[in-house]
């Protein structure tokens, strides 16, 4: 795996003062097969992909895709003004043929409205094709088969969230990505999402091992498999047009919050440790093995009463074979090492559970 860097569109400081939306000048510039773009709510990630969604359709004549993870997210009350912010330049990149969207039978379709005579604006026009399917992952099963043709992008919207993935999604993701592709080469591939959690499984099953310490305004470029594709991951620099705009609205002491207003990661709340455990002997030390993390909880026996403190790990577990390790791909048969925490074959591992439950 090869490592590059690259400065982001919005390198320095001086720079973002005028920055007004994100720009997809940077990575564009890259020759990637995936790009994968991280920042900030309404920065302007999915506007600039639907911007050069219909230039590509007008001047070349190739449709788009658009993906979310669920079917209801795809339903028209829910997404159907995707492109709405788009209209006047419709009509200006189609030379006053068209002037709005519909979106039917999952596919946006360019239209032309035009006012009757008691003044209510009905459709003249419709384009026979639609310039953009939508589609979504848990539902591939149903949309394998029908083949529309090539196309300019796919892009998968809110990829991380902070409630469910599916099970086998990336399984799931490609095989739809598959079905959309074919046999032709060439389509830009885009994966958007706001810096909500970084517990999410696309960064280990696509070997984006750097991103959780990638620096904000910067390009990492992955190179992945015998074929050398290449994905660029952007962690997008902060709008300041937008982190002004709403920083009022989100002014609580809370750092949940710099999501919204910087693009930072999101970052729980947890309760911090009684005192200062570094005076206490630890009396047992367990480990939980999730992706790329690794986070150690260790027993201390404060004031007459045990307590689990947990903390990121960042070096390896001595003697792995002699410790209680939870971890979801456990297959090796010791019986120390458990998928769910209430299995118990030792006091050790009852008194985590114990300590964990109240």
């Amino acid at each position: 795996m090869a490592r590059k860097k690259q400065p982001a569109t919005v390198p320095d400081t001086s720079d973002q003062q005028d920055l007004q939306w994100y720009s997809y000048d940077g990575i564009m510039a890259i020759d990637a097969v995936y790009r994968v773009i991280i920042g900030m709510r309404s920065n302007g990630k999915t506007y600039g992909w639907a911007r050069m969604a219909i230039t590509h359709y007008v001047q070349d004549g190739l449709p788009s895709a658009y993906v979310r993870r669920l079917d209801e997210m795809i339903k028209p009350k829910v997404i159907a003004g995707l492109f709405e912010p788009h209209k006047p330049y419709i009509e200006e990149i189609t030379k006053g043929q068209y002037n709005d969207i519909e979106y039917r039978s999952n596919g946006w379709y360019f239209i032309r409205k035009e006012q009757n005579a008691a003044g209510d604006w009905e459709r003249v026009a419709k384009d026979r094709v639609p310039f953009c399917r939508s589609y979504a992952i848990s539902t591939v099963e149903t949309t394998k088969g029908p083949d529309y043709g090539p196309v300019w992008s796919i892009c998968f919207d809110e990829f991380i969230t902070r409630q469910f993935y599916l099970a086998n999604e990336l399984v799931l993701q490609q095989n739809l990505f598959s079905s959309i592709i074919r046999d032709r080469p060439g389509i830009q591939i885009f994966m958007l999402a706001n810096t909500v959690s970084k517990s999410c499984p696309y960064f280990a099953e696509m070997g984006l091992y750097r991103i959780r310490r990638q620096e904000q305004g910067t390009i990492d470029v992955y190179q992945m498999g015998k074929e050398g594709t290449k994905i660029a991951v952007e962690y997008c620099a902060t709008v300041e047009h937008v982190r002004k705009q709403v920083s009022k609205y989100f002014c609580f002491d809370n750092p949940q919050l710099d999501l919204i207003t910087t693009g930072s990661w999101e970052i729980a709340l947890y309760r911090h440790a009684p005192a200062n455990l570094s005076q206490y002997r630890i009396m047992l030390s367990v480990f939980i093995v999730h992706e790329d993390l690794t986070i150690q909880g260790d027993v201390y026996m404060y004031q007459g009463y045990p307590i689990l403190f947990w903390h990121f790990k960042t070096t390896d577990i001595k003697d792995p074979e002699q410790t209680i390790i939870y971890c979801l791909d456990v297959v090796d048969g010791n019986p120390l090492h458990q998928r769910d925490i209430k299995v118990s074959f030792c006091r050790a591992q009852t008194l985590i559970f114990d300590l964990v439950r109240t």
